[in-house]
């Protein structure tokens, strides 16, 4: 009898197989590490230099670097694409800050007047046209070392924890700046620009520009109601100008205008209880108007605004001009101020050769005082509207050329109360200077704040300015 012995059981290779891990390529790694934070860089020391703000490190980029890793053609391609799309909004997030656009679609809308913007915009824009072309083409290069085996691996692996950072510590910034839209404080060391778009977009205050808003009759002091029939008339509603608590420190920011009495026909001045934002403040003076439910001013029906002064003013006869040194884009100014009456306009995005100050990048106001002039030189029936932009929060001092004003003086602190009225006895200082030309004989003039001044000050401020207040000049230049 013959026993058949049992043949040995095969296993699959991959069951039997003796496996070791890889030992670990320390150089490679830190190479991953550099790979993920180079697209970094360049716009890193760009928001340094133009002075905005942005991430450390923008971990969108780590999606396209792990795509460039693969060795996959198609993942390469796939990755150009995405760092074309992670620099375009990269950029958008920088450039919103200098123009305060409210989406890439009011940006792209800009796009026209680069044309007549200042050389160093031009310069800027070919510098991020270069950059789009070439970075895809360095980053591939780049890529090649870890193409090969398992070398991807090394970026996924850094790429895993950056992501695990930016889940744990989104919140850490390099620089404690706060209070500021249009992501000007956005100083985190590491985050997502793809995520601070969303949250800029998605923000109540910008949905606000999508919403219909309602507009509602008020009966509520305002100084436009101060005209004569004057036939030149200037109105400015000068921003964030309130109220200073002490007579002395009020008549020292006016005084450019009450040094020059002897040049007006009179002069009064005044002040009363306000709070709203500066289109509201606007609403208040040019229709005696409020609004609620969103600032969609380009889907409210003309009628709305009919007896808005300047409407009833063109209807007179009067040519009538409203100016901001902002970007019209914002509250729909450009829509806004027609419906209001206003035959011509004139906004940042007309004068890209006027110097800018830093409050949104607009046009400082000293700027716009040959404007006023002009106009007046060449309407006999001319109403002029202006709203200011320099003393905007948060009243940056290199925005302040006049230091007539002394702080110290007037027992003011160091910050914001005293930058917002150096700001303004600038403005006022610039207005008499104004008001000396001959353009300007016969013109009635009323300057009235908009809201108080937001102040972020660790000092009380009651001591130095009235709650909720705002001031009004009125005075009319001897023919």
């Amino acid at each position: 009898m013959t026993i058949k012995k049992n043949s040995s059981k095969k296993y699959p290779d991959w069951l039997v197989h003796d496996y070791k891990l890889p030992k670990l390529d320390w150089l490679l790694l830190a190479q991953a590490l550099i790979f993920l934070l180079i697209p970094n860089v360049f716009l890193l020391i760009g928001a340094y230099f133009v002075g905005v703000s942005r991430p450390l490190i923008n971990i969108d980029y780590f999606v396209a670097c792990v795509l460039f890793a693969l060795p996959y053609r198609f993942f390469r391609v796939l990755a150009m694409l995405v760092l074309l799309c992670t620099i375009s909004l990269d950029v958008v997030m920088m450039t919103m800050q200098l123009f305060p656009f409210l989406d890439i679609f009011a940006a792209i809308s800009l796009a026209p007047f680069l044309v007549n913007a200042p050389l160093r915009y031009m310069v800027l824009v070919g510098i991020v046209a270069t950059y789009l072309t070439v970075m895809p083409f360095i980053m591939r290069r780049l890529a090649k070392p870890f193409m090969i085996k398992t070398g991807w691996l090394y970026v996924l692996f850094v790429s895993l924890v950056g992501f695990f950072a930016y889940s744990h510590f989104n919140e850490i910034k390099y620089v404690d700046r706060h209070g500021e839209r249009f992501a000007q404080s956005d100083y985190f060391v590491i985050h997502s620009q793809y995520k601070r778009y969303r949250w800029v977009v998605d923000s109540e205050f910008i949905k606000h520009f999508g919403k219909v808003p309602t507009m509602i009759p008020i009966d509520i002091d305002n100084a436009s109601s101060y005209f004569g029939n004057s036939d030149k008339k200037l109105l400015i509603v000068a921003e964030s100008w309130g109220v200073a608590r002490h007579d002395s420190t009020q008549k020292d920011i006016l005084a450019g205008i009450y040094n020059q009495t002897d040049r007006l026909e009179f002069i009064k001045d005044g002040y009363f209880d306000f709070a709203g934002a500066t289109v509201e403040g606007e609403l208040r003076e040019l229709c005696l108007l409020d609004v609620e439910g969103g600032y969609a001013f380009n889907k409210v029906a003309n009628k709305e605004f009919d007896n808005c002064l300047p409407n009833q003013l063109k209807r007179m006869g009067y040519h009538t001009i409203g100016m901001h040194g902002g970007f019209s884009q914002i509250y729909e100014r450009d829509f806004l101020y027609p419906k209001m009456g206003f035959a011509e306009t004139v906004f940042a995005e007309h004068h890209g050769d006027k110097k800018r100050c830093e409050a949104f990048n607009g046009i400082c106001d000293n700027e716009l005082f040959d404007i006023v002039a002009e106009s007046f030189a060449t309407h006999d029936k001319n109403f002029f509207y202006w709203l200011t932009l320099t003393s905007h929060s948060h009243y940056p001092r290199g925005d302040i050329i006049n230091h007539r004003l002394d702080c110290n003086k007037h027992n003011l602190p160091k910050g914001d109360i005293c930058n917002n009225f150096m700001l303004h006895a600038q403005f006022f200082d610039g207005l008499g200077e104004l008001i000396k030309r001959p353009e300007m004989a016969g013109v009635e003039v009323i300057v009235v704040g908009d809201h108080m001044p937001p102040l972020m000050m660790r000092e009380p401020i009651h001591s130095h300015i009235h709650w909720q207040r705002v001031s009004w000049l009125h005075f009319k230049v001897k023919a």
